[in-house]
C-alpha cells in the first residue's frame, strides 16, 4: 500500500518527501539518491523493489516502505543500511547481508529506530555511542551473531524475533546497555543472549527456546535484569553466570551459621543479576550455573526439567532466592561448590533425579523451603560446608534425610525430616552438627551420630524410626537436652562403645526395644531422664558399660527398668521405677551404685518403697579380685573417711607444699560454709573456680581431679568428675562454630570440673578477632548460668595466664583465686623417679639417686621445663639403658634386673621442655 499525505503529516512535520521506485515511479531510482537530495526531517517513501546499494544515514530522516516487507536493501560489500549520525526511523524494510557473517546494519553514530523490518543473512551491529531501537522486526537467517551492541552503545529491542542464527542471538559487550521486551529468541545454534564487559541487559517478558548453546550467558562485570522471561529447550545451561557486576548496595548481610538474624537478602540495587517471574525449562545441563564470583538474585522463579543440575553455584559466586521453585530435575536440585553462599527463602526443591541439595563447600542457609522427594540423599553435605536450615521441610527419599560428612558445620532449626529410608538425620567423618527444635519422623534409624566432635540435640522429637531412635555410634560425645524420642522400633537411644554422651531433660516413651541402651565402655552423663513404655529394658547398661544417672524416672517397663551387665558400674543417684515388674537386674560381676533410688507399684522390687528406705544401696565388689572401673566419678554421697581418704592422696603427692595449704584453706572454708548454713547464717563470699598457674608437669591436672572429687565428698558437687579439654575443643573453625562446642564441653561438665589446660591460647596475643574470645564469651555466661553445677579451672604459664583473666571483664570477677605450681626442686624430681621406679618394680641405687640429683640440679629451666613430665622421661630412658646393661650379662640377678645404676644415666638425651 502507498502511503498518503495524511500517514506521512505526523512523521514529517515539514512536509518535505522524496519518493524512491527502481521502476521510475518516484523522483529517485535509489535510496541513497533520496537520502542524498533530503533535508532534516524529510520522510522517503520506498516502493517495493530489490536496491542493490549501500544507504548511509547521516541526518534525521524516515525511511517508509509502501507495502511492509516488499522493499529489499542489499549491498555489493559491506553494510546494506549505515546510521553515522542524526535520528533515523526505517519502517517495513527489508534488510539483507549477501556474505556468512557480514554486518547488514551497522549504526556508529546517532540513533536507529528500525520498525517492522526485516534483517536477515547478516548482523544489526551497534556501537559507539550510538543507539538503536528494533521494534515488530526480525533478525534471521544469520551466521555469526544476529545482534551485537558495544562500547557505549545502546540497543532497544520491543516484539522483535531472532530466528534461525548460526551463532549466538544477541551479544552486549563493552560498556553498552540492552532494553528487550517481548523479543523472542528462536533457532540458534550458539548462545541466545551473552552479555559481557560492563554492559547492561533488562529483558521483560522475552522468551528463549530452542539455543544450540547456552540460554543467557553472564560474564566479567555486566548487569542483568530478567523478568517474566522464559529459557526453554536449551542445549547447554539455561542461564550461565560466570562474572557479574557487584550489587551496589549492602544487600548481603553477615550471617553466622544456625542464626536467624540478617538472614534474609535486602534490595540489591543497581549492578548484579535478578531474574524474577521466570521459568527455566528443558535445559540439557543446568537450569542456573553460577561460576567466578557473580552476585545473583533470583525471585518467585520456576526452574525445571534440567539435564542435570537445577541450580549449581560454584567459585565465589553469592545467591539469593526468593520463592524458588526447582522441580524434575536429572540431577540434583541445588548443588554448591567451593567458596559459592546461597541463601533460599520460601522456595521449593522437588522430585530431583539425584539429591535434593548437594554441597562440597560454601555456605548454604535455607529458610521455610521444602526438599520433597529426592531419588537420592535428600540434603547431602560433605567437604567444608557451612549448612543451615530454619524451619525446612525435608521429606521422601530412599536413602538419607539430612547427611553431613567431612568437616560439614550443620545447624538445623525447627522444620522436619520425614520419610526418608535410611537414616533421617546421618552425621558422620569431622562434621559438627546442631539440631535445635527439629522434628525427624520415620528412617531406619532417626539420627545417627558418628564423629569426633560434640554435635547437640536440643529440643527435638525422633519418632517412628523402623530401630533405633538416636544412634550414637563409638567415641561420640554428643549432647542431647529436652529431646523426645518415641513409637521406634527397637532402642530409644543407643550410646556405642566409649561413646561420652551427656543427656539433660529427655523423654524416651513407646519404644520396641531398650528405652536407653549403653554399650561397652561408654560413659555418659544423664540428668532428668524420663523412660516409658518400654517393651524391653529402661535402662540397660551392657557389659563394661559406665554412667553416671541423675533424677531418672523409669516406669512401664516389659523387662526389668534397670539391667546392669557384668563388669558395668554405673551410678544413678535418686532414681524412681514405678509400674513395672521388676526395678533392677544384675548380671553377675555388676558393680552398679544406686543412691536414694525408690521403686513404687513393682512387683518384684530390689529397691526401698518409702523416703525412710531410700538409703545408699552400693552392689557388693567383685568377686575373685576383680577391680572396679573407675570413669573419674565419686559416690555422690560421701562420708568424712572419703573426705580423709582425698586429702590423704593430696598430701602423698611430691613437693606442692603451697598447694596443698591452699587446697586444705578452701576444704576449710568450704566447711565452715556448710555448717554456717545448717546454722541459718549467710554464708562468707567465695569462688569454687580456680586459676593454676604453673610449668608443666607439676600436677595441675591431678590436683585438679582430686580438687573436684572433694567437693563432691562434700557434697558440693553432683559427681566431682574431671572434663579437660584445651583450645582446639572449645574453638571452631567457622563463624558460628565455636559457642556450640564451648557448650558441649561445659555440658559434659555438669555434676563436675571443667579443667581448661592452656588457657591463655584462647587470647593469642595480635589476633584480636580470633574466635578464642567467642568462647571466652560463651564461657563467662555458662559459668554465671550454672554457677551450682559446674566448676572451672583454668591453667597455664603464670604470665600468660594474667594476660587471659584481662581479655575479658567477667574473667576477674569468677576467678578470684590463683594457686601458683611451684617447679618441682632436684630432691622432688628424684622423689618422682622413685615413684615411678616402685610403681615397675625397680629400684634406684645409692649411686644413681646422687647422679640423678647432680643431673637434675644440671637442668636448664626455661620456660617450658616439664618438671614430672621430664622425670618419667628420664625415668624411662634409664630402662631403656638399664635394659641393653643387663641383656650383657650372663646370668643377671633379681637385683641385676630391677637395680638402676648412675650408668644407667650417662648419656641420655631428654629435652628439658614439655
Amino acid at each position: 500500500m502507498r502511503p498518503d499525505t495524511e500517514t506521512l503529516a505526523p512523521i514529517s512535520a515539514t512536509g518535505r518527501v522524496e519518493r524512491v521506485s527502481t521502476r521510475g515511479w518516484g523522483r529517485h531510482r535509489t535510496i541513497g539518491a533520496a537520502v542524498r537530495a533530503a533535508r532534516e526531517d524529510t520522510v522517503i517513501v520506498v516502493a517495493p523493489g530489490v536496491y542493490r546499494e549501500q544507504v548511509v544515514l547521516d541526518r534525521p530522516v524516515t525511511l517508509l516502505v509502501e507495502e511492509e516487507g516488499a522493499a529489499e536493501l542489499t549491498a555489493a560489500e559491506g553494510p546494506a543500511l549505515v546510521v553515522r549520525g542524526g535520528a533515523a526511523t526505517v519502517r517495513g524494510l527489508t534488510v539483507s547481508g549477501t556474505r556468512g557473517g557480514q554486518v547488514a546494519v551497522s549504526v556508529t553514530g546517532g540513533s536507529l529506530t528500525l520498525e517492522a523490518a526485516i534483517v536477515s543473512g547478516g548482523t544489526v551491529e551497534v556501537s559507539g555511542g550510538a543507539a538503536a531501537l528494533l521494534r515488530q522486526c526480525a533478525v534471521q537467517d544469520v551466521t555469526g551473531t544476529g545482534v551485537t551492541a558495544t562500547d557505549g552503545a545502546r540497543l532497544g529491542a520491543v516484539d522483535v524475533r531472532v530466528d534461525r542464527i548460526d551463532g549466538n542471538g544477541v551479544v552486549l559487550t563493552g560498556s553498552a546497555r540492552g532494553e528487550l521486551v517481548g523479543v523472542h529468541f528462536d533457532s540458534i545454534t550458539g548462545a541466545g543472549l551473552v552479555v559481557g564487559g560492563t554492559a547492561t541487559a533488562v529483558l521483560d517478558r522475552c522468551q528463549l527456546g530452542r539455543i544450540g548453546a547456552v540460554g543467557v550467558a553472564i560474564t566479567e562485570q555486566a548487569t542483568a535484569r530478567l523478568t517474566d522471561c522464559v529459557v526453554q529447550d536449551i542445549a547447554a545451561d539455561g542461564v550461565r553466570v560466570t562474572g557479574s557486576a557487584p550489587f551496589d548496595a549492602a544487600w548481603w548481610p553477615t550471617v553466622k551459621p544456625g542464626m536467624l538474624a540478617g538472614a534474609q537478602v535486602g534490595d540489591p540495587g543497581n549492578g548484579g543479576v535478578t531474574l524474577q517471574r521466570c521459568r527455566i525449562s528443558r535445559t540439557e545441563a543446568a537450569g542456573l550455573l553460577l561460576e567466578g564470583s557473580p552476585e545473583v538474585r533470583v525471585d518467585d522463579t520456576d526452574v525445571e526439567r534440567a539435564g542435570s543440575a537445577g541450580i549449581l553455584a560454584t567459585g565465589q559466586s553469592r545467591l539469593a532466592l526468593h520463592d524458588v521453585r526447582v522441580a524434575h530435575n536429572g540431577q540434583t536440585a541445588l548443588a554448591v561448590r567451593d567458596e559459592a553462599e546461597v541463601r533460599g527463602f520460601s522456595g521449593a526443591l522437588t522430585d530431583s533425579g539425584a539429591n535434593g541439595i548437594y554441597a562440597a563447600g560454601g555456605r548454604v542457609l535455607l529458610r521455610d523451603c521444602e526438599i520433597r522427594r529426592s531419588a537420592l540423599t535428600a540434603v547431602h553435605l560433605v567437604g567444608a560446608t557451612e549448612a543451615t536450615f530454619v524451619d525446612c521441610v525435608v521429606a521422601g527419599t530412599p536413602e538419607i534425610g539430612v547427611r553431613a560428612g567431612e568437616r560439614v558445620l550443620l545447624h538445623v532449626r525447627g522444620g522436619v525430616v520425614e520419610g526418608a529410608e535410611h537414616h533421617g538425620v546421618h552425621v558422620d567423618g569431622t562434621a559438627d552438627a546442631v539440631l535445635r527444635d527439629v522434628t525427624v519422623t520415620g528412617g531406619t534409624i532417626g539420627v545417627h551420630l558418628d564423629t569426633p566432635h560434640r554435635p547437640l540435640v536440643e529440643d527435638c522429637r525422633i519418632s517412628a524410626a523402623v530401630q533405633t531412635g538416636i544412634e550414637v555410634a563409638a567415641g561420640c560425645a554428643p549432647t542431647l537436652i529436652r529431646t523426645r524420642v518415641e513409637g521406634c522400633g527397637a532402642a530409644g537411644v543407643f550410646l556405642g562403645e566409649e561413646s561420652r554422651a551427656v543427656l539433660e531433660g529427655c523423654e524416651i516413651t513407646e519404644v520396641g526395644g531398650s528405652g536407653l541402651a549403653v554399650w561397652a565402655e561408654a560413659a555418659p552423663v544423664i540428668r532428668d531422664l524420663r523412660l516409658s513404655h518400654c517393651k524391653k529394658n529402661g535402662l540397660y547398661f551392657g557389659p563394661d558399660a559406665h554412667g553416671l544417672v541423675i533424677d531418672a524416672e523409669v516406669s512401664h517397663t516389659a523387662y526389668p527398668s534397670v539391667y546392669v551387665g557384668s563388669g558395668a558400674d554405673p551410678t544413678l543417684l535418686r532414681c524412681h521405677v514405678h509400674d513395672a515388674d521388676e526395678d533392677v537386674s544384675q548380671a553377675d560381676g555388676g558393680q552398679a551404685t544406686f543412691q536414694e533410688c525408690w521403686s513404687t507399684d513393682v512387683g518384684s522390687a530390689t529397691w526401698g518403697s518409702t523416703p525412710a528406705e531410700r538409703s545408699a544401696l552400693t552392689v557388693p565388689a567383685l568377686a575373685a579380685g576383680g577391680q572396679r572401673r573407675s570413669v573419674g566419678k565419686v559416690n555422690p554421697v560421701a562420708s568424712e573417711a572419703d573426705l580423709d581418704a582425698l586429702l590423704a592422696q593430696l598430701g602423698a603427692l611430691v613437693g606442692l607444699t603451697g598447694v596443698k595449704k591452699d587446697v586444705k584453706t578452701m576444704v576449710k572454708l568450704m566447711q565452715m560454709v556448710q555448717r554456717r548454713r545448717a546454722a541459718g547464717l549467710s554464708p562468707p563470699p567465695m569462688s569454687r573456680h580456680l586459676i593454676f598457674a604453673g610449668n608443666p608437669g607439676t600436677g595441675k591436672t591431678t590436683v585438679a581431679r582430686l580438687y573436684g572429687q572433694l567437693l563432691a565428698a562434700m557434697g558440693m558437687l553432683a559427681s566431682g568428675h574431671l572434663v579437660e579439654v584445651d583450645r582446639g575443643q572449645l574453638v571452631g573453625e567457622y563463624v558460628g562454630h565455636t559457642a556450640p562446642k564451648t557448650e558441649a564441653a561445659f555440658r559434659r561438665a555438669f555434676g563436675g570440673v571443667l579443667f581448661i589446660d592452656e588457657a591463655y591460647a584462647l587470647v593469642p596475643e595480635g589476633q584480636g578477632s580470633d574466635f578464642g574470645q567467642e568462647a571466652i564469651s560463651t564461657l563467662v555466661k555458662l559459668m554465671e548460668d550454672h554457677r551450682a553445677e559446674v566448676v572451672v579451672i583454668v591453667a597455664g604459664y603464670p604470665d600468660q595466664m594474667r594476660h587471659f583473666i584481662a581479655a575479658n571483664p567477667g574473667l576477674s570477677s569468677r576467678f578470684s583465686r590463683t594457686l601458683t605450681f611451684d617447679d618441682y626442686t632436684s630432691d622432688e624430681l628424684v622423689e618422682i623417679v622413685e615413684a615411678q621406679a616402685g610403681e615397675h618394680d625397680y629400684r634406684l641405687s645409692p649411686a644413681a639417686q646422687s647422679a640423678l640429683r647432680s643431673f637434675f640440679g644440671a637442668t636448664g629451666r626455661g620456660e617450658g621445663f616439664g618438671n614430672g613430665r621430664f622425670a618419667r622421661k628420664v625415668f624411662q630412658q634409664m630402662t631403656e639403658q638399664h635394659a641393653a646393661r643387663v641383656f650383657e650379662l650372663i646370668n643377671p640377678t633379681d637385683e641385676h634386673l630391677s637395680t638402676l645404676e648412675a650408668d644407667d644415666l650417662a648419656g641420655i638425651d631428654v629435652d628439658f621442655r614439655e
